[in-house]
């Protein structure tokens, strides 16, 4: 039994399924509309018919329920076979070579000749030719799905797989959401074959198209520039696919700049922006195929255009009808003209009623020079040398740079202006424009002699400003008080004696014990050491006491012995040492003596009188 797979709009509107209108007109409209795929048929076997897979999903859930229901309400046979008929077939008997078949068959498309010469390889009964022809019609009818999966897996996700949800759901308010992608235009112009960059709103489905060489850098910029200086708004995010003209560095940064979020779908993921998937389609059905030029949008289409060119003209040439100028002309008019002023059937209402009708404002489009400096091409980091920028053979400079010599910073380029470039630090803060002295209009002595000017104007302000804070933070007076610190804390260490015996030879003995000395030949006391012990003094008082008895017999007086051991030995250690320093460096100065005027005994100091 024949599997029923399409179905003219006459008979979808008798079925009065779910969702659907009740008259073949409006069925035509809502499938012209969504895109239903269809075959066309002569008009004595009732015209276009619609594929059931197509339907949308309320509709193809009521009719499988009735197809269902009239199952279940048929008799079946006690010995009836998956066909239908009580009489086994042949595959009943030999089900692992209908399996064999299955499996070939969702690999790739392959006739019956091939079929048999592999199933000779593993099965000794095979089916007759007709047998199998049969078998794989039916399968590939009622298995479209399955074989779609694994044949072509873009064309199952694009009329096969289950879609319930709305992508739509996602956004509530106009241009929180533009998709983005590319496909090549289906017609040659006079300028060669061109591509066709789309944006689309998610909520309210407006559109913008530019015909461009190739999906570039470039192009994607005109596109975004263009739409965001045409409607006066910016997106808060971006949806694309993996393409270079995409992801390049350049509209990454861009975005960044802008506060845009950019959103790449991951590889072979077209349902992720549906949108402008489906608007190229509608593009195509409605006018790529009426201009002069089409070529088609699939192989097959393209030999039988070229197929009718040959029986025309002789040869097998499409010939260009229009220019890319003439091409975009005709893309805006049928877009401004016929596509936004349209009723879609999921919006109720024309996509210029749904954008008008955002219930929240959009961000707005910055100024002109903002958005041509935002979107420019990225260039990359670059050093400021004492030649400013060098970029290209070229030397570029401004005012500005002067506080980033010897710094990186990140540089793009106007496309349209190779004698400007726009450099920002590395924070992504825009600093100002360079540019080349050809495009200053110097000279290029002058031109340099301008930027050394610059370089000096700041310098002579920062080294001022340096010299006012050198004041205020002097390395000489911050030595001092590093030194006052260390002598500071040396006099604060102490240490635990350790346990000792006494050590005793001859010679320590006769030190320890010298005799006793000769009396002096004058009548001037001798300077004997303090009869206070030494640990209980200050440093300052150590220091005094080594100092007097140290000059004392500098001076020939004199002087205990021991006394004289003990203040030298002081006097070699760190602790004397660091205390002459200080003493030395922070003891008040003497006056300085005024001179005296002599010429006269009414002039004093050298002061006038």
């Amino acid at each position: 039994m024949k599997v029923q797979t399409h179905l003219t709009a006459q008979q979808i509107a008798d079925l009065k399924l779910d969702g659907l209108p009740r008259s073949a007109y409006r069925i035509r409209e809502r499938a012209l509309a969504e895109g239903w795929d269809y075959l066309e048929r002569p008009a004595t076997l009732g015209g276009r018919h619609f594929s059931i897979a197509a339907l949308p999903e309320a509709a193809r859930a009521d009719l499988l329920a009735r197809e269902a229901a009239k199952r279940s309400d048929t008799p079946r046979a006690a010995n009836e076979n998956r066909r239908g008929r009580g009489r086994p077939s042949w595959w009943d008997e030999h089900p692992e070579v209908a399996e064999a078949v299955e499996a070939y068959l969702c690999q790739r498309k392959l006739s019956s000749t091939v079929i048999l010469d592999a199933l000779r390889a593993d099965f000794s009964e095979l089916p007759t030719g007709r047998t199998l022809r049969r078998f794989i019609k039916e399968f590939e009818e009622r298995r479209t799905a399955l074989i779609a999966s694994f044949r072509n897996p873009d064309q199952f996700k694009g009329k096969h797989r289950v879609s319930i949800g709305n992508m739509s759901a996602t956004v509530t308010a106009a241009h929180q959401i533009w998709e983005i992608d590319t496909t090549p235009a289906d017609v040659m112009t006079t300028d060669g074959r061109k591509a066709v960059l789309g944006l689309i709103d998610r909520f309210s489905r407006r559109v913008r198209f530019v015909v461009c060489d190739s999906e570039s850098a470039q192009s994607v910029r005109n596109l975004l520039i263009g739409t965001i200086r045409a409607w006066g708004v910016m997106p808060e995010a971006i949806i694309t696919d993996q393409g270079s003209g995409f992801i390049n560095r350049s509209i990454v940064s861009a975005l960044e700049i802008l506060g845009i979020e950019h959103r790449p779908c991951p590889p072979a993921s077209p349902e992720r922006k549906p949108f402008i998937e489906r608007v190229f389609g509608t593009f195509t059905r409605q006018r790529a195929e009426i201009y002069p030029g089409f070529i088609g949008h699939n192989v097959a289409e393209a030999q039988a255009l070229r197929a009718r060119a040959r029986k025309e003209t002789g040869r097998a040439v499409i010939e260009a009808g229009m220019s890319a100028a003439e091409l975009q002309a005709a893309i805006d008019a049928w877009t401004d003209g016929v596509y936004h002023l349209t009723v879609h059937s999921s919006l109720k209402m024309t996509p210029m009623a749904k954008w008008q009708s955002s219930p929240a404002s959009a961000a707005a489009a910055p100024g002109e020079d903002v958005l041509r400096i935002a979107l420019s091409a990225d260039v990359g980091p670059r050093m400021v040398g004492k030649r400013g920028i060098q970029w290209r053979s070229g030397r570029y400079w401004c005012a500005a740079l002067v506080a980033y010599v010897g710094q990186t910073v990140l540089v793009r380029r106007d496309e349209d202006d190779m004698g400007a470039l726009f450099v920002f630090d590395e924070d992504s803060r825009f600093i100002d424009v360079a540019v080349n002295y050809e495009r200053a209009g110097l000279s290029q002595q002058d031109f340099a002699r301008q930027a050394r000017q610059h370089q000096d104007q700041w310098m002579k302000v920062q080294r001022a400003e340096m010299r006012d804070r050198m004041r205020r933070y002097s390395i000489d007076r911050a030595a001092q008080d590093i030194m006052r610190a260390d002598a500071e804390a040396a006099g604060k260490v102490t240490s635990l004696p350790m346990p000792t015996h006494r050590a005793t030879t001859a010679a320590i003995d006769s030190i320890a014990m010298p005799p006793a000395p000769k009396p002096a030949r004058t009548a001037r006391p001798a300077i004997a050491s303090d009869p206070s012990p030494l640990a209980e003094l200050t440093i300052a008082e150590k220091v005094a006491h080594a100092d007097a008895i140290l000059g004392a017999a500098g001076r020939g007086e004199p002087v205990d012995e021991s006394a004289l051991r003990a203040a030298r030995a002081y006097a070699a250690s760190t602790e004397y040492q660091v205390e002459k320093i200080m003493i030395a460096e922070f003891e008040p100065r003497p006056p300085r003596a005024v001179p005296t005027d002599t010429a006269g005994p009414d002039r004093v100091s050298g002061q006038a009188s």
